[in-house]
């Protein structure tokens, strides 16, 4: 590649899952009203951005296939009138044994404790964070080769764009929570000739009313 090439990232809306504080790994948890909700204005702020000059165009949109994902990147690629890619390997990690169970359940068997410990964790019989974060390393490079000259939009999981991130960015512990998104929230990566990544915009979500955003950090105090 001998451009500069710039990702978005996109955490999808807020599920009927997050709300009911139900752990969906690669399991189907459609968006709720407020998820609906979330997906337009993000649409709705990267058209904005769209017609900003000053902000860098975006010619396509890939989405995991989960719905929660596929239906934030409808939105979005239709406001801005893009074509819309579905890559399976965009989907969010495998919690295995743990798919379907509380998040209290979650926190009680240390799931996070141990993935933050071990980047190699796979206790739970699903996808530990070496395996996630190479998964998405390994379908965004081949996103990216597909598409050498393009500027792309993904819309992926909370989950899965944290462990990218860390790994693109060589941030340990490969759990990447540093990174972790607000739901419906942006986040930017701009590739370079010759330069390291560079992460040049990190959960925007200030384009969300307060009724509306949803912090991941704060799941268990709602």
């Amino acid at each position: 590649m001998t451009t500069s090439q710039h990702l978005l990232l996109v955490r999808h809306g807020e599920t009927v899952g997050n709300l009911e504080k139900i752990a969906h790994g690669q399991t189907e948890s459609p968006l709720n009203e407020r998820g609906i909700a979330q997906a337009k204005m993000t649409a709705d702020l990267l058209h904005n951005w769209a017609l900003d000059k000053q902000k860098n165009d975006f010619q396509l949109v890939y989405a995991s296939p989960l719905s929660r994902a596929h239906d934030t990147a409808r939105a979005i690629a239709d406001a801005l009138e893009l074509p819309l890619h579905t890559h399976s390997q965009l989907v969010e990690g495998s919690l295995g044994d743990l798919e379907g169970v509380t998040y209290e359940e979650l926190d009680s068997f240390g799931f996070a404790k141990h993935s933050i410990r071990d980047d190699n964790f796979d206790g739970h019989n699903g996808e530990s964070p070496n395996v996630l974060g190479n998964r998405m390393m390994e379908a965004v490079g081949e996103i990216r080769a597909r598409h050498p000259d393009k500027n792309i939009i993904l819309v992926s999981h909370g989950a899965a764009i944290a462990h990218f991130l860390a790994r693109l960015l060589g941030t340990k512990p490969a759990f990447g929570y540093q990174y972790i998104m607000h739901n419906a929230a942006v986040s930017e990566v701009s590739f370079h000739p010759h330069d390291e990544p560079q992460l040049t915009l990190l959960n925007h979500h200030e384009h969300l009313p307060d009724d509306l955003k949803t912090d991941p950090t704060e799941r268990d105090k709602k």
